[in-house]
C-alpha cells in the first residue's frame, strides 16, 4: 500500500455502496503489490459480503465500501480507534465529581449545527489517537461556550507528551486523561503543534499555548444512562467511548443499533454532539474525517441498553475555570 499517514479523501456519498476491487483501488488510489494484494482482495470481499447481507436486511442503517474496506476487523480497529478502557476516573483532582443531572431538557439538540462552537470533522489518520481527538474537541468547544471563542487545538501535543494514566500516543490513551493533560499544562493551536499521525517528541515547551494551563479546571463524569448524557448534552458536547465494530467500519448512514454484549470492549473515543428523542438516537462526531459516514458524523439508536458499549466508561465533559467568560 502506498506509504501514508493520513488515507486518500475521498466523498464515499458519491461512491456505490459495493463494487469491484480493481474499481475500488482506482477509487480510493490504493497500490498493493504482488501476495499483498491477494490478500487484500480477499479481505475485500469478504467486507463486500457482509456489507450486502446487511443492506438485505430492515436495518435502519446502510453500509458501504470506504477507505477501510481492505482491512480485517482486527486490522481496522488497531490501526484506526485508540480508546482504551480501565479506570473511569482519575487520581488526580481533575476528576470534578458527577455532573448534576437535569429534568428540564430540550426534546433535541445538535451542537453540530452550531460552527461557533463544533470545529470541522478532522481525521486522526491511522494512528491509534481518537482519544487525543475526543479529549481536544470537548474541550474546543466547552471553551467557545464559555468564552466565545472557538479555537483549534493541537491533539498532536498530547499523542507526544501526554502520558498521563498510561496513554501512549498512537497506541492509544484515554480521553478524560487528555482534559485533565490540557488542563495542566495548557495547549497550543493546530497551526502551531500540527497533527503528524505519528508518535514525535514532545515539543510543548517550545510552542506558545493558545490556551494556558489552568483555564480547563478539570473533567466531570457524566452518569452511565440516556438521561444523564442527554442532561450533560444539553449544556455541551461531550466525551464517550464506544465499541465501534464492523458496522462503524463499513458506516454509510442512517442509524446505527446494537446492544453492548457480555464481553464487549470499549476501543474507540468519540465526542457526542445531540440527540434526538423523537427518533431515539445519538449524534455522535468521529474522527475519520469528513469523507466517512454522513459528513464524519454517525447516529446511534439509544433505544436498546448501553448502545455500541458507551456506558461501559463513563462519559466526560470539560470544565472551564470559573475565570473564563464570554
Amino acid at each position: 500500500m502506498k506509504a501514508a499517514f493520513l488515507l486518500p479523501v475521498v466523498a464515499v456519498a458519491d461512491v456505490p455502496l459495493t463494487m469491484s476491487w480493481a474499481d475500488w483501488k482506482d477509487q480510493f488510489g490504493m497500490t498493493f503489490n504482488g501476495e499483498e494484494d491477494a490478500a487484500r482482495e480477499q479481505i475485500f470481499n469478504s467486507n463486500v459480503a457482509y456489507i450486502e447481507s446487511e443492506n438485505a436486511k430492515d436495518n435502519t442503517f446502510t453500509l458501504g465500501v470506504n477507505m477501510f474496506t481492505h482491512l480485517s476487523l482486527e486490522e481496522f480497529q488497531a490501526q484506526f480507534t485508540g480508546g482504551k478502557g480501565g479506570s473511569a476516573l482519575g487520581s488526580d483532582d481533575a476528576h470534578l465529581g458527577e455532573l448534576e443531572v437535569k429534568t428540564d431538557i430540550a426534546s433535541d439538540v445538535d451542537w453540530s449545527t452550531d460552527s461557533s462552537v463544533v470545529n470541522p470533522v478532522k481525521d486522526q489518520g491511522q494512528c491509534g489517537s481518537c482519544w487525543a481527538f475526543s479529549a481536544v474537541g470537548t474541550v474546543e468547544s466547552a471553551y467557545a461556550l464559555a468564552a466565545g471563542k472557538l479555537g483549534s487545538y493541537a491533539e498532536q501535543q498530547l499523542v507526544d507528551c501526554d502520558t498521563t494514566g498510561g496513554s501512549q500516543g498512537c497506541n492509544g490513551g484515554f480521553n478524560q486523561y487528555g482534559i485533565s493533560y490540557i488542563g495542566q499544562t495548557g495547549i497550543a493551536s493546530e497551526s502551531s503543534y500540527p497533527y503528524k499521525a505519528t508518535d514525535g517528541t514532545c515539543r510543548a515547551s517550545s510552542v506558545s499555548k493558545e490556551l494556558a494551563a489552568g483555564t480547563v479546571a478539570g473533567y466531570q463524569s457524566v452518569g452511565k444512562n440516556n438521561a444523564a448524557l442527554q442532561s450533560a448534552l444539553n449544556s455541551s458536547p461531550v466525551s464517550i467511548t464506544v465499541d465501534a465494530d464492523n458496522s462503524w467500519q463499513s458506516y454509510r448512514s442512517g442509524v446505527l443499533s446494537k446492544s453492548c454484549g457480555l464481553f464487549g470492549q470499549i476501543d474507540h473515543a468519540v465526542i457526542a454532539v445531540g440527540y434526538d428523542s423523537s427518533a431515539d438516537t445519538f449524534k455522535i462526531r468521529n474522527s475519520w474525517g469528513a469523507s466517512w459516514g454522513e459528513a464524519g458524523y454517525v447516529r446511534i439508536s439509544n433505544s436498546v441498553s448501553n448502545p455500541y458499549c458507551v456506558y461501559n466508561t463513563a462519559p466526560f465533559v470539560a470544565q472551564i475555570s470559573a475565570d473564563v467568560t464570554v
